[in-house]
């Protein structure tokens, strides 16, 4: 009796790690409803990802002001590109008038951390709040 019951408890403990069970999740986005309250107030991020495919990552500073429009800041030379921002469909969008426009799902990976997850053939990114 003890033998079966040590075999029934066996195949039920390796029939749960099927590799469907064994699979990770999968990442979830903010919603419209986080990413705006996320915004809602303003934003300052720190930005670091790579604009082309095999360059060095680089890093700036976008401050996302609640009206909908955004100051990005990159590098020592301080150059500064305006454009404006918005959230739909679970997106993250932006415009620029001198970069162009791009949408991203965003997703939380840390305590002020997110990554950006392209939708159009841009390069993820992360940002870093740096102020709320």
């Amino acid at each position: 009796m003890n033998r079966h019951l040590t075999t029934f408890l066996a195949v039920a403990v390796l029939g749960c790690a099927s590799p469907a069970w064994a699979q990770k999740p999968q990442p979830t986005v903010l919603t419209n409803a986080q990413l705006k309250a996320l915004l809602s107030k303003g934003l300052t991020v720190r930005i670091t990802g790579a604009d082309r495919p095999n360059t060095a990552a680089r890093t700036a500073t976008a401050v996302y002001e609640k009206d909908g429009t955004v100051r990005l800041n990159e590098g020592a030379a301080t150059t500064t590109h305006i454009g404006s921002w918005r959230v739909e469909d679970n997106k993250f969008c932006t415009k620029y008038t001198n970069l162009g426009s791009g949408c991203f799902n965003v997703q939380k990976i840390g305590e002020t951390a997110y990554k950006l997850i392209p939708l159009d053939g841009l390069l993820e990114g992360t940002w870093e709040v740096v102020k709320k």
